[in-house]
């Protein structure tokens, strides 16, 4: 329709001429002189690709005189041109270029809590790490256009040059798609992409980096901006890292408590940048050049890392075509929690600088019950979660385990099934103690080459 034709329709009382494409279907009884809009008008828009729209079936009772509306009564019908060009043009994204959703707007969300307004976290460059899978890369920039206070200007997504479809994605989204030289392993073009971000930046002191194949929670900027101060004023913390390995839905931990850790498990974290340039800008390739699973190792020992009780950041499910399967499947495939509270109180920020979070460390311990024994597990021990449950006298616990080395676990292996906990190997350790929570009872295992062990009373 041309534009005059358009006018004349809405001088007959449309609201929504506007809006009519080809292949749309569209009804509307007007009026001439109606003043407002006609409460008689409906339009279905047709589907992507090649569908036509709905039918409209319509009985009714007209009166001879219409009585206009100055407002309509229902939003006006959106329909996003853009996204469906995208979906036009690309294959394999489901439910996102469905019909009920290829029309929906990809708007940021604002910040509900003004107090955080000039939070460091906001202004903070966002680095996402896109990997092959583009359906996975789509559902991870949706979970961050809907983070609370995120600047669309803050995202770059690091592409690998080989990837151009994911160009098309990003920029549907609004954020800023960067390529990279071609690269032949996902930690090469991590390296390219971390070199980018900070040569793009190169004045900010901190870079949040979100691996591929994640799903945001929609408290992961939020419990950021929670801890941003504390990272500010302990240099010692690296990094936060949002994923816990031990946050599985049978352990149940508690969304209030952040620990610190001896080891970066990576996948969505805030990464200081002298942090960067001590331990990986030149080292990366020795550091980190495989997957974060596969241990990363830095120079420098006297950092730890913040990483909550229950994870903020949901890995989707490994496929069976790699290396060391089993312990993939294991760490990710198993049912795990991930937070789904939007705005969680978190209980112990206070006490998360190094030298309050171990002197409250061994306070809490020497006050806990002493678990004087604990056999091998294949599976929870139901046995002493029912002990536990069945006693009020306490609700944290510790247990010793003895060690030959500060890096021998071979005692603590065989029981961490006992607790549901990844079973391979300890991870999420402290200084040799490995703290955690389980429907609202603090466990601490602690071993006896712990640099803290000394401080430690081993009474009940």
């Amino acid at each position: 329709l041309s534009q005059h034709t358009r006018n004349l329709f809405f001088d007959l009382g449309s609201g929504t001429i506007q809006n009519l494409k080809y292949r749309d279907v569209w009804a509307l009884v007007g009026q001439k002189g109606i003043k407002g809009f006609s409460p008689y008008e409906e339009i279905s828009y047709a589907g992507s690709g090649n569908a036509y729209a709905t039918p409209i079936d319509k009985r009714m009772c007209i009166p001879q005189t219409l009585k206009g509306i100055k407002i309509r009564p229902d939003p006006l019908p959106f329909r996003n041109d853009k996204r469906r060009d995208f979906c036009s043009r690309y294959d394999g994204y489901g439910d996102f270029c469905s019909d009920t959703n290829v029309d929906k707007s990809l708007a940021t969300v604002s910040l509900l809590n003004k107090t955080l307004e000039d939070n460091p976290i906001y202004s903070t460059p966002i680095l996402v790490i896109a990997g092959i899978s583009h359906n996975s890369l789509r559902m991870c920039l949706e979970t961050l256009l809907m983070q609370p206070g995120i600047l669309v200007e803050n995202v770059i997504v690091a592409v690998d040059e080989k990837f151009s479809e994911s160009l098309a994605l990003i920029d549907l989204f609004g954020f800023r798609g960067e390529k990279t030289t071609s690269s032949s392993t996902y930690m090469e073009h991590y390296e390219k992409s971390l070199n980018k971000v900070w040569e793009l930046h190169p004045n900010k002191d901190k870079v949040i980096v979100i691996e591929e194949d994640l799903i945001l929670s929609p408290d992961f900027l939020y419990t950021l901006a929670l801890l941003s101060e504390t990272f500010r004023k302990d240099d010692t913390i690296g990094a936060i890292q949002m994923w816990n390995p031990n946050s599985y839905d049978n352990v149940n931990g508690s969304i209030d408590l952040i620990y610190r850790v001896d080891n970066l498990f990576g996948l969505g974290y805030l990464l200081r940048r002298s942090f960067y340039d001590k331990n990986m800008k030149n080292s990366f390739k020795q550091c980190c050049s495989k997957r974060v699973w596969d241990k990363w190792s830095f120079s420098d020992s006297s950092s730890s890392f913040l990483m909550p009780d229950i994870s903020r950041v949901f890995r989707r499910p490994i496929d069976g075509n790699r290396i060391n399967t089993k312990y993939l499947e294991v760490l990710f495939n198993r049912k795990r929690r991930t937070s789904l509270n939007p705005f969680p109180a978190l209980s112990n920020i206070d006490t998360l600088r190094k030298e309050k979070y171990e002197a409250n460390l061994i306070k809490i311990i020497n006050s806990a019950t002493l678990l004087k024994s604990l056999e091998k597990c294949d599976t929870i021990n139901i046995n002493m979660h029912n002990l536990i449950q069945n006693q009020n006298s306490s609700d944290t616990f510790k247990f010793i385990y003895q060690q030959e080395s500060e890096n021998d676990f071979t005692t603590l292996t065989p029981i961490l099934p006992c607790f549901g906990l990844f079973p391979i190997e300890p991870l999420g350790l402290y200084h040799g103690i490995l703290r955690f929570t389980s429907n609202k009872y603090h466990f601490y295992l602690i071993g006896t080459k712990s640099s803290l062990y000394k401080s430690i009373s081993i009474a009940t």
